[in-house]
């Protein structure tokens, strides 16, 4: 049997006791009080996957320090399926199905060809340029995806491509696996937050898109 190789961290222990703050743009809380007072509400609280959210503690601040000390103890590791964090000397794994066990949404397998599904017919009666629509420009008609499934950095970041295209089919909004996607970009993310800041801790770090399950996460543990 080969001895267990010591575990790498990204940052070192001396930078443990430092604080960063968690720059996001995935508010569901503002977004599910802002969707409650809609005609669609019902589409979205009927929904097999995003009704979850509406289940949700009603918080308006979100306590991310917990989810800053995972980050702060994520291991270097190859796979790009899974992330790992060393939590009072234990490895804890974060792979999509913890995912999916914490979030409610969907983990199956992406339908063929989904990156060419449904078209831009929707965005187009609505929007000019659809490679210049910003978050602050839908924030009355496709809330939800930019700031809980897939939001950028900044409001006036450009909405992500794929997003659009899938508001041309509720039906497809319906039965497409979020949860798949969102661990992926999560998982894209810690990667690229760890790279980005070389271990080193900084005021604040950017983290986009849909950071639930890692909010929670800290809390069951």
């Amino acid at each position: 049997m080969q001895p267990m190789q010591p575990l790498e961290f990204y940052f070192k222990s001396s930078e443990f006791p430092k604080s960063s703050k968690i720059e996001t743009k995935c508010f569901v809380t503002k977004t599910v009080k802002l969707i409650k007072g809609k005609p669609e509400a019902e589409w979205f609280t009927s929904h097999p996957q995003f009704r979850h959210f509406f289940h949700m503690p009603d918080e308006d601040n979100l306590k991310l320090q917990g989810m800053w000390m995972l980050l702060l103890r994520t291991i270097c590791t190859p796979e790009d399926d899974v992330a790992w964090f060393v939590v009072n000397g234990v490895p804890i794994r974060y792979s999509m199905r913890e995912h999916a066990l914490i979030s409610g949404l969907d983990c199956g397998d992406y339908p063929p060809n989904y990156w060419k599904l449904e078209g831009y017919k929707f965005v187009d009666y609505y929007f000019h340029d659809r490679k210049k629509i910003t978050i602050s420009d839908v924030k009355q008609k496709m809330l939800f995806y930019a700031t809980v499934i897939r939001g950028k950095p900044k409001d006036s970041g450009h909405l992500d491509l794929f997003v659009l295209r899938m508001m041309d089919d509720l039906d497809a909004c319906i039965s497409f696996p979020w949860g798949r996607l969102t661990f992926e970009d999560a998982i894209k993310e810690i990667k690229h937050v760890m790279n980005n800041l070389k271990g080193e801790v900084k005021e604040a770090c950017a983290f986009p898109g849909f950071i639930i399950p890692l909010e929670v996460k800290h809390i069951v543990l």
